[in-house]
């Protein structure tokens, strides 16, 4: 860390890739398909890790979340799956399963092999071709390309299908996939990786801002409107996804804190977030491999650090992912959105 210029507190820095992937232990992945924007993201800890999970929104689609309940035995994942195909693409998240298997990982169990694998699908559907969906040989490519370094961004993987700004009053632009890392005291690493198809938007409508830079939550705006008949676009519904990581040495009730906490990263970037037709949820990761503990430190204060940086690096990923993302079709860029946003104004129109 640096001191970032105020004498009551330090700026954190990124990690050196900047990923998900600073986080030792994690490896990300992903496929694309070749003819339709639709694909799988593989987030692999083979070594193990705690995990938890956070679904926010209300219209989720996801697999094997019960188990990382506080109330449930289990906890130690293998891997993440994130994918397109809605409920279609849980198939993916079964080809990552397989995929494990193949390599010996999981947990030995009476002489078999069993990884344990959580995920959670987006609705893109409606997006590009809906006869082409998901499968477990998606989830195999997607694991199979994973890497510890650098890993595309953008319109691919989970991302590739993903579009943003669907509901009224919101700017609408392509969603797609991001990630960002930010370093801690005493060696520990924080990671986020966001998948965005959100009902709200990236941009201020007034302003042409991101949220994620330029605020704007202190100018109320009404979002939501008497029931009508549904727009074109309504179809193509919605869902945020994150994956956060860290090597702290964290146990499952703390990582579950995190990954709540997390969600603040998706209401500081994306708005309206956590709505009645999204399936915003987020899953936390604390890896096996050589975890870091902080000495003369409680766990409370230990998860608000990391919970905190988490919710940071959320919107860091957010960021990353509108830079990253290029526009398709009718749904431009964030960056280009925004920037027609800002010329709109200056011409007096509004927005």
């Amino acid at each position: 860390m640096s001191d970032g210029g105020n004498a009551a507190g330090f700026r954190l820095e990124s990690g050196p890739l900047n990923s998900l992937t600073d986080v030792p232990g994690i490896a990300v992945g992903h496929f694309t398909h070749d003819r339709v924007l639709r694909g799988t993201t593989a987030v692999l800890a083979e070594g193990g890790a705690v995990a938890g999970v956070s679904v926010r929104g209300s219209n989720p689609g996801t697999i094997n979340t019960d188990a990382l309940a506080a109330t449930t035995i289990g906890g130690v994942v293998h891997a993440i799956g994130l994918t397109g195909g809605s409920l279609f693409g849980l198939q993916a998240v079964t080809g990552i399963t397989d995929w494990l298997v193949q390599r010996g990982t999981g947990h030995r169990v009476r002489g078999a092999i069993v990884p344990v694998v959580a995920g959670a699908v987006i609705f893109d559907l409606a997006f590009t071709d809906p006869s082409v969906y998901p499968s477990p040989e998606w989830g195999r490519g997607a694991a199979d390309s994973a890497t510890p370094g650098r890993f595309a961004r953008g319109n691919v993987g989970a991302g590739a299908g993903g579009t943003a700004g669907k509901g009224p009053g919101c700017i609408r632009t392509k969603g797609g996939l991001g990630t960002a890392s930010l370093q801690l005291p005493g060696g520990i690493v924080v990671g986020a990786l966001v998948v965005i198809n959100s009902l709200g938007g990236l941009i201020h409508p007034l302003t042409g801002e991101l949220y994620a830079t330029g605020g704007g939550f202190d100018v109320p705006l009404l979002y939501h409107q008497l029931d009508r008949e549904p727009e074109t676009t309504a179809s193509l519904a919605n869902t945020t996804l994150g994956v956060v990581a860290t090597n702290a040495e964290l146990t499952k009730p703390q990582v579950i804190k995190i990954a709540e906490l997390a969600h603040d990263g998706f209401a500081r970037a994306i708005r309206p977030s956590h709505a009645m037709l999204d399936g915003d949820t987020i899953f936390a990761l604390a890896t096996l491999d050589e975890p870091v503990r902080l000495p003369n430190t409680t766990g409370a204060n230990v998860t608000d650090l990391v919970g905190h940086a988490a919710a940071d690096a959320m919107v860091l990923a957010v960021l990353d992912a509108a830079r990253e993302t290029a526009g398709v079709g009718d749904w431009p860029s964030a960056l280009d959105a925004g920037a027609a946003v800002r010329a709109s104004a200056a011409k007096g129109g509004v927005g």
